[in-house]
């Protein structure tokens, strides 16, 4: 579809709903039919994904994301651009860049819940002549994750330290390894620093 057929009457109806309950939602987001409501009203926006947790300079935050696909960023942009002002809220189009230790709960693909620690996690960069950059990440703590749950999980990390409008924008390639080859060992960072290397080079 194209960012014009966008519904623009059932975007205003989405917003003017938040604003009606986001009080009911519960202080720690434990109002459970609410929150099945709200995952049904963002699905009828589009094939969005979304978050809801501790703001960065609200006390809240509320992220339509497109789930990682570029092509829908100008659509999560066109529905937050017509949010309404809600008191302790703000609101994003993507999901935003992380106050965190690099910690997180990450959820496999068999439905169960391991903790991942990757801030001993270290990275190399290869930017491309497009301008876009391959990341090799080195992880040293889950083997016990299949390949596409450490990809999963890298992407979370990237989305985390850059923001996930920024990580889609500039990272084409992701690589997940135990090891660096050898031509890459001098080469690696720590991850802490990836976000400031990129600033650097774009």
């Amino acid at each position: 579809m194209e960012i014009e057929k966008l519904d623009i009457k059932n975007i205003n109806n989405f917003w003017t709903w938040f604003s009606d309950n986001y009080k009911a939602i519960g202080q720690d987001f434990d109002n459970e039919e609410l929150l099945n409501e709200l995952n049904d009203r963002v699905n009828k926006l589009g094939e969005f994904a979304w978050e809801i947790g501790p703001g960065i300079n609200s006390v809240n935050q509320l992220v339509i994301s497109p789930g990682g696909d570029l092509d829908l960023l100008p659509y999560t942009k066109k529905i937050v651009s017509y949010a309404k002002d809600v008191p302790d809220w703000e609101f994003h189009y993507a999901k935003p860049p992380k106050q965190w230790e690099l910690i997180f709960e990450f959820t496999k693909n068999d439905g169960s819940q391991i903790e991942i620690n990757a801030s001993q996690w270290e990275y190399v960069l290869l930017k491309y002549d497009d301008g876009m950059f391959e990341i090799i990440i080195q992880t040293y703590d889950l083997q016990q994750l299949d390949k596409d749950d450490k990809l999963t999980a890298a992407e979370i990390l990237l989305d985390g330290i850059l923001g996930e409008e920024k990580r889609m924008i500039y990272i084409c390639c992701i690589d997940v390894v135990e090891e660096f080859e050898h031509q890459y060992r001098n080469k690696k960072s720590d991850i802490r620093e990836l976000n400031n290397h990129i600033n650097g080079l774009i």
